[in-house]
C-alpha cells in the first residue's frame, strides 16, 4: 500500500510538473500517452498498467483521468497547459479555501492568486478546505468564496475531479469563515 502511495505521488508530479524529465510529452490540455507513462512507471517502480488504473480509479481527490489511451492530471499543474476546460457545469454557490493565517490580510486586499500553480484551487466543503490548509499549517483559516457572485460577473469557475479552479478570486468575493474544530476562529470578515 505504501508503494502505491509513492507511485501515486510520482504520477502526480510526472503529469503536473516534470514530464519532460522523463521524456513524456504532454499536449496543450495536459494529456500524455498512457504508454509513455506506463514505460516510466515500469522503469522506476516495476509496476504496470494495473497499478496505474488502480491509482486513477481509486484516487479520492479525482486527480487523474484516462481516456482514449491517454492520461492526465485534472488540476494542480505548474507546467503551461490550457486549464480552461471543465468536466461539469454544477458549481455550488459557495466554495472554500484553506490558508495560513499570516496571508489572510494580503488575500483580503489582493484576492486569491494561483501563486506557483496555473489556477487557484477551491474546495467544495469547509472540511476539505481545512484538510488542504493543514498541508501548510496546523491551524488554517477557511475563506468562503461567493462562487455564485463570481459567475454572475462572468468569472469562470471550473470543476475538475473534487476540486474547483479559477484563474483568480477577487477580494470582494472572499470572506473569512468563522472556523470550527481546532482551526483559527474569526468572528468577522476583515473587509
Amino acid at each position: 500500500m505504501e508503494e502505491i502511495g509513492r507511485i501515486s505521488r510520482f504520477l502526480s508530479g510526472l503529469l503536473r510538473h516534470f514530464p519532460h524529465k522523463f521524456g513524456v510529452k504532454v499536449d496543450s490540455e495536459g494529456w500524455a500517452s498512457l504508454e509513455d507513462v506506463e514505460r516510466v512507471i515500469k522503469e522506476r517502480y516495476g509496476a504496470g498498467m494495473d497499478i496505474i488504473r488502480h491509482i486513477v480509479n481509486n484516487d479520492p481527490k479525482g486527480r487523474f483521468e484516462i481516456k482514449d489511451g491517454r492520461i492526465r492530471a485534472r488540476y494542480g499543474h505548474s507546467i503551461a497547459i490550457n486549464t480552461r476546460w471543465s468536466e461539469d457545469g454544477s458549481i455550488p454557490p459557495k466554495l472554500y479555501h484553506g490558508t495560513r493565517p499570516e496571508v489572510v490580510k494580503s488575500i483580503m486586499q489582493h484576492g486569491l492568486l494561483p501563486m506557483r500553480r496555473l489556477e487557484v484551487h477551491l474546495s467544495g466543503s469547509v472540511e476539505e478546505a481545512i484538510d488542504v490548509g493543514r498541508r501548510h499549517c496546523p491551524k488554517p483559516v477557511v475563506l468562503e468564496i461567493d462562487a455564485e457572485g463570481m459567475m454572475g460577473e462572468g468569472i469562470e469557475i471550473r470543476k475538475k475531479g473534487s476540486v474547483y479552479t479559477a484563474d483568480f478570486v477577487p477580494p470582494k468575493f472572499i470572506r473569512v469563515l468563522k472556523n470550527h474544530e481546532n482551526s483559527v476562529y474569526y468572528s468577522h470578515s476583515p473587509h
